[in-house]
């Protein structure tokens, strides 16, 4: 079969068995497929593999590739098939939620944790629902490697997120549980005592960040956050998105000092279009955007510096098709 060839439905699967810290489910898969001709199955002992299994995926005949991981794995399967695109054409994408927080798959991944419907899927070539969305190319990060994700943020979403990992993954506290108890943290230490901004524990703290798109300046000076994403929705449900504009990327940025939580917690997570907002946010629509921060970034769960001197370039990358059932 030719590489790529859509003549014929073909599924591969890519594991992470390190993924969820080590949960077991990708690997648990893998062995349940192991030696049916019908599928190919890759397992990742070391990332450097990456790259000869999507090509060898590829001269396989694959057209749907599983990949049974997390957000990290997940970004470097999306950067490798978007800057170094073995397949004649690109493969659709099914993702398994065995990650430690998941926040792509929950959004485009499959629907359904049971082994058996994801083997199934695997095996059974039939109809299937789909859904097509860009990737967010970082295209100057400080350390020289381009990356593709589908959220990129800095201040206290990166700050919240290495929290998140450290101080609660480790522990095994995983998905949405840890995310709610790292929103709890926050918002209860904000409430119950006053924000000190020279203070490296807390995530309420000013940052220094400024952001351009669309040829004008849409915040400068201390911001809480930055955050800009494809999905539809992030950990939580949350839709903190909102404002004009016609690219696939969406952004907010949330100002300091801090507005009342309180009051706009509930609108920013999960408003309207029309929602109300805090004074001094900024949400909008664009193809591309610039973001400049001394701070570190943060692209689905994994961290990278910001360019030296210069400002983060984030565009539209390429188009994917990703299974949802």
């Amino acid at each position: 079969m030719v590489p790529g060839s859509k003549s014929a439905s073909r599924s591969g699967l890519i594991v992470n068995p390190r993924a969820g810290r080590g949960g077991g489910k990708g690997r648990a898969l893998a062995d349940r497929l192991a030696g049916d001709a019908r599928v190919s199955v890759r397992v990742i002992e070391r990332f450097g593999q990456l790259g000869g299994f999507l090509s060898g995926l590829a001269a396989d005949g694959v057209t749907d590739l599983f990949v049974s991981s997390g957000d990290g794995t997940i970004q470097a399967i999306l950067t490798e098939l978007a800057e170094r695109n073995p397949f004649l054409a690109p493969p659709r994408l099914c993702l398994l939620p065995h990650g430690t927080t998941n926040l792509s798959a929950n959004d485009l991944g499959f629907r359904s944790s049971s082994l058996d419907a994801q083997a199934s899927m695997l095996l059974t070539p039939k109809p299937r629902e789909t859904v097509v969305r860009n990737t967010i190319r970082c295209a100057n990060p400080g350390d020289g490697i381009t990356r593709h994700g589908m959220f990129v943020g800095t201040g206290a979403v990166a700050e919240a997120t290495r929290y998140c990992q450290q101080a609660l993954n480790e522990q095994g506290v995983k998905g949405q549980f840890a995310v709610a108890a790292t929103l709890l943290r926050s918002v209860g230490r904000h409430l119950i005592s006053a924000p000190k901004p020279g203070d490296e524990t807390r995530f309420d703290r000013p940052f220094m960040i400024t952001v351009e798109a669309d040829g004008r300046r849409q915040a400068e000076g201390t911001q809480l956050l930055q955050m800009s994403t494809t999905l539809s929705k992030l950990v939580l449900g949350a839709r903190p998105f909102w404002g004009s504009g016609t690219g696939a990327i969406r952004t907010t940025v949330l100002p300091y000092p801090v507005p009342s939580v309180l009051r706009w917690i509930l609108p920013v997570m999960y408003g309207g279009d029309n929602r109300a907002t805090p004074p001094g946010a900024a949400s909008f629509r664009s193809a591309e955007l610039s973001v400049t921060s001394p701070s570190m970034f943060v692209i689905d769960g994994e961290f990278f510096p910001p360019p030296q001197g210069a400002a983060l370039r984030l565009e539209t990358g390429p188009a994917f098709t990703f299974i949802r059932a």
